[in-house]
């Protein structure tokens, strides 16, 4: 079992549409995935969910009093309501016969997010300034998502956690990305997001280091504790057009300072806390592990239908079309041929996952 995230805590970067596409991809290659929405924006869950929220909206507008009935709960429990087991309760260890994931498509499983997934910021924050304390309860909570994780990985046997957090460098995405096995780091070829590494070094230094610090201490206890070291897998590049067949003029002069970037600020980093070759897996020259194109007008087709972007149908494109009539002749081809496209970058990242 590999636990993944794709982390930045720059925002606009398309990571939550790239984990959705991944984890897919993955489940229609016959691996058990779970995907698991760490952001209280929650977009994640809006996308995998996508259909039930469209039966609920019109269950809901179609209620004469309205504005007074009670809104249908999404399906499945959410990652909030698992964690408070241990966070607000007084658990040692969260109840896995509690918690109730939602099985999206043949393989792929969701445990939603919460637009009040803020509400155990500080909790998660005090855990870890009090790390050294020898406070049971606190250390407890400080490996609360790691062993809650873990064990609901050997449970339902699944091959893949996918963790989709904010963008953010707060305790809640602290405590998610540490608990994981590798993550990717997407990111848009521009100015802010080159000149972001160095600060998202930074950062991933400073967890990795605070949490070395207690590793041992936790262990010798008998306490679940992660790793907390996850192995940079590559940059994802996104948030770019292309003109015949190639990344635009605009876009190519930032596509070729991220490697640098990435191989002169993150992998000193990743050399600090390990084994070179074990936590900074590419190449020093090849950092970036796929360009992703634009997904243009098939992005709010993804959403629209809760599905990854290389498996919408030609009918389903008659949902953004005025007419009501799906793309045709030579608009769905060159759809096909994107699709195609973006479903061969999709399986590269899965061999590079596959790898780990």
């Amino acid at each position: 079992m590999k636990i993944i995230t794709l982390y930045n805590h720059k925002g606009g970067v398309s990571k939550t549409t790239s984990t959705f596409n991944f984890a897919t991809f993955l489940a229609n290659s016959g691996k058990k995935v779970l995907m698991v929405d760490a952001d209280p924006q929650c977009n994640l869950t809006e996308i995998a969910l996508a259909p039930v929220i469209s039966e609920i909206d019109e269950k809901v507008a179609s209620i004469k009093s309205a504005a007074t009935a009670a809104i249908p709960e999404l399906p499945g429990t959410s990652i909030l309501d698992a964690l408070n087991q241990r966070i607000k309760g007084d658990v040692a260890f969260i109840d896995l016969s509690k918690v109730k994931v939602h099985q999206v498509d043949n393989k792929l499983y969701l445990l939603r997010g919460s637009v009040d997934l803020s509400s155990i910021e500080d909790d998660l924050a005090e855990a870890h300034l009090q790390r050294n304390s020898m406070r049971t309860n606190l250390m407890r909570t400080y490996v609360a998502i790691g062993d809650f994780l873990t064990r609901m990985a050997e449970k339902e046997k699944y091959d893949y956690i996918f963790i989709d957090v904010g963008p953010s460098s707060g305790a809640l995405t602290r405590a998610f990305f540490l608990v994981c096995d590798a993550f990717f780091i997407p990111v848009a070829p521009d100015r802010f997001n080159v000149q972001a590494i160095g600060t998202l070094s930074t950062i991933i230094d400073r967890w990795m280091t605070e949490h070395a610090q207690i590793k041992r201490q936790y262990e010798d206890l008998g306490l679940p504790i992660r790793p907390g070291a996850p192995a940079f897998l590559g940059a994802i590049v996104q948030a770019f057009k292309i003109y015949a067949g190639r990344a635009k003029p605009g876009y190519k002069l930032w596509m070729s300072r991220l490697p640098k970037e990435i191989g002169s600020s993150l992998k000193s980093v990743m050399k600090r806390h390990g084994l070179e070759n074990e936590l900074y897996l590419p190449s020093s020259t090849k950092p970036i592990a796929v360009e992703i194109p634009d997904f243009n007008q098939l992005a709010p087709l993804m959403q629209e239908m809760g599905k990854a972007v290389f498996n919408i149908a030609r009918q389903d494109t008659a949902r953004i079309t005025e007419s009501g009539t799906p793309w045709s002749g030579n608009n769905w081809t060159q759809a096909e041929e994107r699709m195609a496209g973006y479903k061969r970058l999709f399986s590269k990242l899965a061999g590079i996952a596959d790898g780990l």
